[in-house]
């Protein structure tokens, strides 16, 4: 694909994920939305939903066979995809931000989701777009990216370097917090009222979570994952309690950490505990490590911004591969203070 003048669609651009890949795409040098669509709010334009956005850009129906684009990202519930994906990719390569296709085991997507898969045959081999952790040549060839889950992100790039060392004992458990945009803009439940949360925090989907699978899938064994649901607008801490099969020393394992992402310029592994305030409106991911002897077990403190490296920043991140630019392209590596 050359890698200029890209033609970009976004479907569910009136949602927090999609209008943030429309803001974060305004300063990309080599690709431009030229198309946006909306289920809701078809014919008005995009600045009139999403204000913040400085856009002449008006929400079209969405019709897959009408859509002109080189790159599609699809920023819709779970479901839409699998339904809808075999009619864009012959003309366009998809970004799918979704579930839909994270999962390689549709019995367990089945149990997790409460659906059937519509499409359990597609021909196109949906690759997982996680970069540090996935083979970059692979996402660079693809032509479906199923784009990781914030959670999932926050959690897998915590984990991952001890399960590749091979000092992982046994089963990790991780402990995550989410800001309330992480559920989307389209609630209307009372739970996700600021008068309903302001003041206190909950764990949610204690037991079943769908994005456990999407973890033990690169994991390679299961996970106790526990999310919890905070009073903030966006922002992921993700902290996994990691039993080790040898004792090593926190400088040991903050020189393993630091080893293991040193090429990467979305990870930070730094000795403060992090902040999701120090990650606010970036596209990094940062990452503290700590030992406790008594237990044996490594402590792992990642956060990030849940609706930039959680989503539109990582399928941005995954654009850029497949169009053949630097990945960092377009993207900030700075956050938001104060």
């Amino acid at each position: 694909m050359k890698a200029e003048g890209i033609r970009v669609a976004v479907v569910g651009a009136s949602g927090y994920a999609g209008a943030e890949i429309v803001r974060l795409l305004s300063n990309h040098p080599c690709a431009q939305v030229t198309s946006v669509t909306s289920g809701r709010s078809a014919g008005k334009p995009l600045s009139e939903e999403c204000p913040w956005l400085a856009t002449d850009l008006v929400l079209e129906s969405f019709t897959p066979a009408q859509i002109e684009a080189d790159v599609v990202f699809l920023c819709q519930e779970t479901g839409f995809a699998m339904d809808h994906v075999a009619e864009i990719l012959p003309q366009a390569r998809v970004i799918d931000l979704s579930a839909d296709f994270r999962l390689t085991d549709l019995d367990v997507y089945r149990r997790f989701y409460g659906r059937e898969h519509s499409n359990p045959t597609l021909s196109t081999k949906p690759v997982y777009g996680l970069p540090e952790l996935v083979d970059r040549t692979a996402i660079a060839q693809a032509q479906l990216v199923a784009n990781p889950g914030c959670y999932p992100t926050a959690s897998l790039l915590a984990v991952m370097p001890i399960v590749r060392a091979g000092l992982l004992a046994g089963t990790p458990v991780i402990d995550a917090k989410s800001g309330v945009s992480g559920a989307g803009r389209s609630k209307k439940e009372t739970d996700y009222l600021f008068s309903e949360l302001d003041g206190g925090f909950k764990a949610y989907g204690v037991v079943g979570h769908r994005h456990t699978p999407e973890i033990s899938q690169l994991v390679g064994r299961a996970v106790r994952f526990t999310p919890h649901l905070i009073p903030l607008a966006r922002g992921i801490e993700a902290t996994a309690h990691l039993p080790l099969t040898e004792s090593i020393s926190k400088d040991a394992l903050f020189e393993m950490y630091s080893d293991a992402y040193a090429k990467e310029p979305f990870v930070t592994v730094q000795r403060a505990q992090p902040s999701t305030k120090q990650v606010l409106g970036s596209n990094r991911c940062a990452i503290a490590v700590d030992v406790d002897p008594d237990t044996g077990f490594a402590v792992v403190c990642s956060v990030i911004d849940n609706l930039v490296k959680g989503a539109a920043g990582q399928a941005i991140q995954n654009m850029n591969l497949l169009i053949g630019v630097p990945e960092d392209t377009g993207l900030p590596k700075n956050g938001i203070w104060p």
